[in-house]
C-alpha cells in the first residue's frame, strides 16, 4: 500500500515570496502587459492579471494555468507554472520569449491584442458528473487505465465549490494523461489507483491511499486554489520516483 501526501505547490511558497519581494521594490512586474499574443508562427496564447500573479490561456484549449512571477537572470523576470517550470522570460529590455514541450528552446512572442480574464464556468451536478464519466472514458481509450472519478459532497453541494472541483478534476485528468505518456509510469499507476477523488483543503495536495488518488483543492482562493495538469503529473513523477518530462 502506498500511504503518502504531497503538497502540489511546493515551489509556489518561493515564487509568491519573490513576486512579494518585487513589490516592495516597485512595479517590477508591472509592464507585463495583459493581452494576446502570438509565439512563433503557429501558438497564440493570452495572459491576464489576477490578483498579484498572471493567468495563462492557450488558444483552443480549455486548462488556465497560474504563472507565478520572480526575477531572473540579468536584469529580466520570469512566469513560472505551479510545477516550477519556466513558462515565458522577460528580458530586461522587454521582450518576452514562451517555453512549450514542442519548443524548449523558446518562442519569441509579441502582444497582438486585448484579452478578457477567463472566470470559471458555473457547472450543474450532471454536467460534473458527465465530465467525470468523460474523463474516465478518455483515460481508459488513450492510456488502457481503469479510474474512476468522484467529489466528496463537500466539493460539489455549492455552485461555486463546484465550479473549482470541476476544473481541479479536469487539471487532475489531464496531469494523469500527462503523466502516463510514459509507459513505465502507466504501468505502475495502474496498478496502485483505482480511482480519483476530490476533496476541499487549505491547499492543493494529492496523497494516495488504498488505491485512492485524493486531489485537494482550495475553493476560497480561486484558480490560486488548485493545481494545474502539470503540477499534479510533477507531483504524481516524485510520489512514484518516475520524473515528466
Amino acid at each position: 500500500m502506498l500511504h503518502r501526501a504531497i503538497a502540489l505547490l511546493f515551489g509556489v511558497a518561493f515564487f509568491c515570496a519573490a513576486a512579494t519581494q518585487a513589490r516592495a521594490y516597485g512595479s517590477a512586474f508591472s509592464d507585463i502587459a495583459p493581452g494576446t499574443y502570438q509565439a512563433g508562427d503557429n501558438v497564440r496564447f493570452s495572459l491576464d492579471r489576477y490578483q498579484q500573479q498572471f493567468l495563462l490561456r492557450f488558444a483552443g484549449q480549455p486548462e488556465v494555468f497560474v504563472l507565478y512571477a520572480n526575477f531572473g537572470s540579468l536584469g529580466g523576470r520570469v512566469l513560472l507554472y505551479d510545477s516550477g517550470a519556466v513558462a515565458l522570460q522577460v528580458g530586461s529590455w522587454g521582450g518576452m520569449t514562451l517555453y512549450t514541450d514542442d519548443h524548449p528552446e523558446g518562442l519569441p512572442t509579441s502582444r497582438v491584442g486585448d484579452s478578457a480574464p477567463p472566470v470559471l464556468a458555473q457547472i450543474s451536478l450532471q454536467q460534473m458528473q458527465n465530465a467525470a464519466d468523460d474523463e474516465a472514458a478518455h483515460l481508459s481509450y488513450v492510456r488502457g487505465l481503469h479510474l474512476s472519478f468522484v467529489a466528496d459532497q463537500n466539493a460539489v453541494a455549492d455552485n461555486g465549490v463546484r465550479a473549482l472541483a470541476f476544473d481541479a478534476m479536469e487539471n487532475a485528468a489531464r496531469g494523469i494523461d500527462r503523466f502516463t505518456a510514459n509507459p513505465n509510469a502507466r504501468g505502475v499507476f495502474g496498478q496502485r489507483v483505482a480511482s480519483v477523488r476530490m476533496q476541499t483543503s487549505e491547499k492543493p495536495t494529492i496523497r494516495i491511499t488504498d488505491k485512492v488518488l485524493y486531489v485537494t483543492f482550495n475553493p476560497r482562493t480561486g484558480y490560486l486554489g488548485r493545481a494545474s495538469s502539470r503540477a499534479i503529473a510533477t507531483a504524481l513523477g516524485k510520489v512514484f520516483g518516475i520524473p515528466t518530462n
